[in-house]
């Protein structure tokens, strides 16, 4: 994806585990993906090309990057809860380990 950073500073991004800095103007392309996408779009000096409209506009995520905001310690259970909501539905059970079962059972499911 080419992000460009409009902030008037240096700024980094995580990509693959790692921090990738751009420089004020600077557009680079990046691999984003995951949570590391999520969180990279929360910041709004940041203009994103080539991620999908779906996540841009707030649509359900699928199970598999549910199942990856669980393992951030920077997502806040509120958050996982609310995402994992859009696709359990009612159904959703109060206990993170329980979200988490569930998940894997409608991401395993054809």
């Amino acid at each position: 994806m080419k992000v460009t950073n409009n902030s008037t500073a240096l700024q980094g991004v995580r990509s693959k585990g790692r921090a990738v800095y751009i420089h004020r103007g600077q557009t680079r392309d990046i691999d984003l993906g995951g949570v590391e996408l999520e969180k990279a779009k929360r910041l709004s000096f940041l203009q994103i090309e080539g991620a999908s409209k779906a996540n841009q506009d707030g649509d359900p995520k699928t199970a598999l990057e549910v199942l990856e905001m669980a393992k951030d310690p920077n997502v806040q259970f509120m958050s996982f809860k609310s995402a994992a909501a859009k696709l359990l539905g009612e159904k959703t059970p109060a206990k993170k380990d329980e979200i988490i079962a569930a998940l894997e059972e409608l991401a395993t499911q054809p």
